[in-house]
């Protein structure tokens, strides 16, 4: 528990810091830039988790129950594959920016969250490998470390009378870099020791590949709903969303928080049928505070959001309640880890992508709320699949969660 809120404490202040600089961005910059700055980060987002390719994850689930040095050695060819895919997906999402026409307006913020990616990419990679090490207060300092210069930079850029371009290299270039590299020393640094080097162990490449395409589809789920937009509507619409999205992400950032403390610890459970239980409770704790905290959240949204604030109210609102559910099914999804069921969390991501899509296209008229109908959707969708195989289980129709050595009379039951 304490190295859960260690980890959640420093991502809550990361987190808290990088809202505030979007914060500060949408009430320095005018409409049509914070527009550019919007779909720039939206850019720089989908960018980041398409280099990911699940390997954040991966990282964590295959080191947690390695020692030190075994951790390092395997994240060293983990590694090496993400500054290849971060490099890759650079590279198509810029020719993507520069292809698409509806873009135009956006189009140098966009060239450089695009760019940022690489270093997004690593600084993320770095943190998360540093989770499942253990190390929970370094990665801690880390995530807090990579907002408060987020917020530096953007804060810096306001008082100087900058724009969009100009924060965004703040907020998605530099900010990381300084983390991915600060990070990466401390993570590949010798131990005190002087242990013998040790070969890497064998990486679950199966697992590695479903959670890459996992990866993707989340990273258009998170981002997609942006560009789509501004395909849809023009730059007010897409000005008032991105303020909204920026807002209610807090509530997603924590809920991020949460499962990455939780992981480690999550994928060596001994017994994943009580873990699959206490991981539901825990869920439904978790969307029943923020459900709590959201009339509070829509009222103070729109006024920290400024001028566009009046604007932002109903997407905002939307978008906090499918946030506040979404933290159910952020935290009971890592059970799927635990017990090797990647591919139902692929099936949910391609599922969870369709919808969020498919309602807003069939809802554009909405303008800014459309794409937050469609993420509130999507959410209610999936975490009705994502509980599914749970209460099967419970009535003994789905043996994921079984032990091994377990006799046929302890099928799982509904009560501990």
């Amino acid at each position: 528990m304490k190295a859960s809120l260690t980890v959640f404490g420093g991502n809550l202040i990361g987190a808290g810091a990088a809202f505030f600089a979007a914060i500060v961005a949408a009430r320095s910059l005018p409409v049509d830039q914070f527009a550019a700055f919007g779909v720039g980060l939206a850019v720089n987002s989908l960018a980041v988790q398409f280099g990911d390719f699940g390997l954040g994850t991966v990282a964590i689930a295959e080191t947690a129950a390695s020692s030190r040095a075994e951790a390092r050695a395997k994240l060293r060819g983990l590694l090496l594959h993400r500054v290849g895919t971060a490099l890759a997906v650079a590279a198509l999402v810029a020719v993507a920016v520069l292809a698409l026409s509806a873009l135009a307006p956006y189009r140098t913020a966009a060239l450089v969250g695009a760019g940022g990616e690489v270093f997004g990419t690593l600084a993320f990679f770095c943190i998360w490998s540093l989770q499942g090490q253990r190390r929970f207060r370094t990665a801690a300092s880390l995530q807090a470390l990579q907002g408060g210069l987020r917020f530096l930079f953007v804060g810096a850029c306001a008082l100087a009378g900058l724009g969009a371009v100009s924060m965004m290299a703040g907020y998605a270039v530099l900010a990381p870099l300084a983390t991915a590299a600060l990070a990466g020393r401390i993570l590949f640094a010798r131990d005190p020791d002087g242990g013998e080097p040790v070969e890497a162990g064998e990486i679950d490449r199966g697992r590695r590949r479903t959670m890459a395409l996992t990866g993707v589809f989340a990273a258009m789920v998170m981002n997609g709903d942006v560009l789509l937009l501004a395909m849809l509507s023009g730059s007010h619409d897409v000005a008032a969303y991105s303020a909204a999205w920026r807002f209610s992400a807090g509530v997603l950032l924590a809920n991020t928080a949460i499962a990455s403390a939780l992981l480690p610890f999550i994928v060596i459970a001994p017994d994943a049928w009580a873990e699959a239980k206490l991981l539901v409770r825990r869920g439904l704790m978790v969307t029943a505070g923020w459900l709590a905290l959201t009339p509070a959240l829509a009222i103070v949204g729109p006024l920290l959001l400024g001028s566009i604030g009046s604007s932002a109210k109903e997407p905002l609102l939307i978008l906090l309640l499918a946030f506040a559910i979404d933290g159910f099914y952020f935290t009971v999804y890592q059970v799927y880890l635990r017990v090797h069921r990647e591919r139902l969390l692929l099936a949910i991501a391609i599922v969870e992508l369709v919808v969020m899509v498919s309602v807003t296209i069939a809802l554009r008229d909405q303008g800014a709320s459309a794409p937050a109908f469609g993420q509130l959707a999507a959410r209610i969708i999936v975490c009705i699949i994502v509980v599914g195989p749970i209460g099967l289980a419970a009535a003994r129709r789905c043996d994921w969660f079984a032990l091994p050595d377990r006799g046929r009379d302890s099928s799982p039951a509904l009560v501990s």
